[in-house]
């Protein structure tokens, strides 16, 4: 019996696109994304799994702080101070701002259409920022025209 097309030890076909089957090189063998992405693949640096149980992609690992809802004015530059502000920690904090987004608002029995309407608005505001007040620029607010 024959190995299946989609089993580790068929040696007809090369790793990567199983519609390759018959192809005798494949340059996305060679590129090796995974060794790259592993960084972006990794729990974060506080995560415990004997301390904190199960991962929680949504959940912040270090250590506890104000929320920004908290924290009084004259506090504020002290609290952007402690922020992890390395790529790798603005990665973590937008993939944590995601799956709260997304448990929040679509991982529910009933989702509304709040999460559509949050996103809308915020690209309406994006677009009115960076295109609409630009284009704008050459009018003159006067009195006299």
């Amino acid at each position: 019996m024959t190995d299946a097309w989609y089993s580790k030890t068929n040696e007809t076909i090369i790793p990567g696109n199983p519609d390759r089957i018959k192809a005798k090189w494949d340059p996305l063998q060679y590129l090796n994304l995974a060794q790259y992405l592993k960084v972006f693949n990794e729990y974060p640096r506080d995560f415990n799994p004997r301390v904190h149980g199960p991962y929680c992609p949504w959940r912040y690992y270090g250590k506890r702080d104000l929320s920004f809802g908290d924290v009084k004015l004259a506090d504020v530059p002290a609290w952007i101070a402690r922020r992890d502000k390395t790529p790798m920690g603005v990665y973590q904090g937008g993939i944590r701002t995601f799956w709260k987004f997304y448990r929040a608002y679509m991982d529910n029995k009933k989702p509304n259409l709040i999460w559509y309407t949050q996103i809308f608005v915020v690209a309406s505001l994006f677009n009115f920022i960076f295109y609409a007040i630009p284009d704008r620029k050459h009018y003159k607010w006067a009195k006299y025209h």
